[in-house]
């Protein structure tokens, strides 16, 4: 278990992170699907998924970490490679840094952790920064339909991973996302907000979570997205192997 302390700044340190028709209620606004869920073929509702982020894009955020009676609310800035690629700087509201994290094909690289960080907040923040941006469907998915969503589920020993993708237009978007294992479910991740000026994301995404793979108790990280830019090229390599 985690000390309040501890717990105080693994909060701080979440900071990538991070319905409707089709799950929880939310004070935000869910993707409203056009016409009725019909069965679409299982290769693009894998591919909707998989893709549902640009290959590469920076994004500035603003991270809310509701833990209990405690909320924290900090900055982030945030680069991404996919498909297993990312930077992640975390900031205090008064613009001193928390942390600066990179990941890359051999595991993560700590730049920088303040005091109050622990290798295993850490490991966290990199495990939800994959959640929200970078998990894709292992083992063999399957396809129904639920509501007026598509559902996609996929199964691996130890976890099953299933999402519900609403279709706006000739658009297949992902609502909700959820990871369970035998004992029940791990996470849910829903997304609000949809914005369409040239580049279809949700400007809110909230991660709630159970708690049990951190050993710690249950909390809810809504992440709002500032500003997302598409990169045309990769990143440098320096990106995400910097020199110290």
């Amino acid at each position: 278990m985690f000390s309040r302390r501890a717990i105080i700044a693994l909060g701080l340190a979440f900071a990538a992170l991070s319905l409707g028709a089709c799950a929880q209620p939310e004070p935000y606004r869910r993707l409203e699907p056009r016409g009725p869920a019909t069965e679409v073929p299982l290769a693009r509702l894998v591919e909707a998924y998989n893709n549902r982020w640009p290959a590469q894009f920076k994004s500035s955020q603003t991270v809310t970490l509701d833990f209990g009676p405690v909320t924290r609310t900090f900055s982030a800035l945030l680069i991404v490679q996919r498909p297993g690629r990312f930077r992640l700087q975390g900031m205090t509201e008064q613009g001193l840094k928390i942390f600066d994290l990179a990941r890359d094909e051999t595991g993560d690289h700590v730049i920088f952790k303040g005091d109050e960080m622990s290798d295993q907040a850490v490991a966290q923040i990199s495990r939800d920064i994959q959640r929200v941006f970078l998990d894709g469907f292992k083992g063999v998915p399957s396809a129904s339909t639920r509501n007026s969503c598509h559902r996609l589920e996929g199964n691996t020993p130890r976890f099953t991973l299933r999402a519900n993708l609403a279709a706006l237009n000739q658009d297949l978007l992902l609502d909700r996302a959820e990871l369970h294992d035998e004992a029940g479910r791990l996470y849910a991740l829903d997304n609000y907000e949809w914005t369409a000026d040239g580049l279809r994301y949700p400007q809110v995404i909230v991660l709630h979570d159970s708690g049990r793979q951190s050993g710690s108790y249950p909390y809810k990280l809504t992440l709002r997205i500032n500003e997302l830019v598409q990169r045309p090229a990769p990143w440098p390599e320096r990106t995400f192997r910097p020199e110290r």
